[in-house]
């Protein structure tokens, strides 16, 4: 029997995991992030590539990507958990790196002068390990595979608020023998646009043609559509040297970018190792001891506020999940994707200021516990009376407790220990000092006129 097509939603289980916000378009499905819940309050974030039911072709890429990825253990490649299947919806579970895609930051950084070039070549370098592990991925028997990203781009490229970078999207991600065409034509080499014979060097060129935009904030082949950049990388037109752009542009690095950029693959660097090594005796600075500090204080500085409406955003979904969570009609209902249609991990149009700082350490266990004790909206008005009267009348007690003035303390004694529990006397017939009145009646609490004490009714 044929199933429907799941409408995906906030809230939305999928075997064991809760959709919380639609992050973004993943090249052949859509990706959310996503909860996974175990016992006794454990949970963790995820990503979820999930697919449009039908799309034989967007499923075998799913499944290509799923086999190839998963084999792929390295800090510098998003991990991938889980390929499985609910209710006839296929998708991919993924590490959620808790970040921002390069392409983003490069965006925020150019209104401040651009990313630094220290940090543009560690970030380059981090990007060349993660395509060693995947260039030099072998299979059970050992034999090499030769994987191909073939998209190396700044959106298939997530960097962490720590400053780690991470190659993601290995959709497209093929043996080197096989064909496919990216969708991003301002990195694709001379080899992939002429359909010629693709491999690492195919890739190694995309990075060049990044490490050239980001450390001269201009990008090598331009053109008003994707046919004028194509011809520009088939062209026979030379390359502006980045040197002929920022003058005081080191020679060395210079010479790792044009070379990266040989149309000729065979004058390519021959593997990503070796083009890092070359990065790191170039520009020895971009790889001392410690320099992971300012990979963190420049994304602070540059995305820092895009960091804490994405926590927002995540806790107020989870809220909103906690507090349906025990809802029958929970998974179905409209109220979760109402209460959260405006809410996306970018929510960049979202005034900082009016963001809480999301629970940490103990408080942060308990924020499930809390979203179901939130009461309801008629019975918030009278609790929070109760509340406020508790609270002043625990104010009340102390104050009469608190030891006399000495020159009171006689008249005092007697009933020093006592509390009055008889009706407020009538206030005009031992009338207060203007002061003492008026503290008085602000805080429900006694006060003293002539040495006797007279409550006055708290308004």
């Amino acid at each position: 029997m044929a199933h429907q097509p799941l409408r995906l939603h906030t809230g939305q289980k999928l075997g064991h995991y809760e959709l919380l916000v639609p992050v973004a378009g993943g090249g052949v499905g859509q990706v959310w992030a996503a909860r996974l819940r175990g016992a006794r309050g454990f949970h963790k974030l995820v990503a979820i590539k999930t697919l449009p039911r039908g799309d034989a072709s967007a499923e075998q890429e799913l499944l290509s990507e799923a086999r190839l990825a998963a084999s792929i253990l390295h800090s510098n490649v998003a991990q991938t958990l889980e390929l499985a299947e609910h209710e006839g919806t296929l998708y991919l579970v993924m590490e959620w790196v808790d970040g921002e895609p390069l392409s983003a930051i490069i965006e925020c950084a150019e209104r401040a002068g651009g990313v630094p070039l220290l940090v543009a070549v560690n970030w380059i370098a981090q990007v060349l390990r993660g395509l060693q592990a995947a260039h030099e991925l072998k299979d059970d028997s050992g034999a090499r595979q030769c994987v191909v990203h073939r998209e190396v781009a700044p959106q298939n490229i997530l960097v962490s608020y720590s400053g780690t970078a991470k190659l993601v999207d290995f959709g497209i991600a093929k043996p080197a023998d096989s064909v496919g065409r990216p969708s991003e034509p301002g990195y694709l080499s001379p080899e992939q646009i002429s359909d010629g014979t693709v491999d690492s060097r195919s890739d190694l060129f995309a990075v060049g043609v990044l490490l050239y935009r980001l450390t001269t904030g201009c990008a090598p082949f331009t053109g008003q559509n994707a046919g004028e950049i194509s011809a520009a990388i088939l062209g026979e037109e030379p390359l502006i040297r980045p040197s002929q752009l920022k003058p005081n542009y080191s020679r060395t690095l210079e010479a790792v970018v044009m070379k990266a950029l040989e149309k000729d693959p065979s004058r390519r660097w021959p593997s990503a190792e070796e083009m890092r090594l070359a990065l790191q005796r170039g520009v020895p600075q971009a790889f001392e001891l410690g320099f992971d500090v300012q990979l963190r204080t420049f994304m602070a500085d540059t995305v820092g506020e895009r960091e804490a409406r994405k926590r927002e955003a995540l806790h107020r979904a989870e809220v909103v999940v906690d507090a349906g969570a025990n809802d029958s009609g929970s998974s179905s209902s409209s109220t979760s994707v109402t209460s959260l249609r405006a809410i996306a991990v970018d929510t960049s149009a979202e005034p900082a200021e009016t963001l809480a700082p999301r629970p940490t350490g103990r408080l942060a266990s308990l924020r499930p516990l809390l979203a179901r004790s939130i009461p309801p909206a008629p019975l918030r008005r009278p609790l929070l009376i109760a509340a406020t009267a508790a609270v002043a009348l625990a104010f009340g007690v102390l104050w009469l407790r608190s030891p006399p003035d000495s020159s009171q303390q006689a008249a005092a004694a007697p009933n020093a220990g006592m509390v009055d529990l008889s009706p407020p006397r009538d206030s005009s017939a031992h009338p207060l000092p203007a002061g003492a009145a008026s503290s008085a009646s602000g805080l429900g609490v006694p006060a003293t006129a002539g040495g006797r004490r007279s409550y006055v009714k708290a308004h």
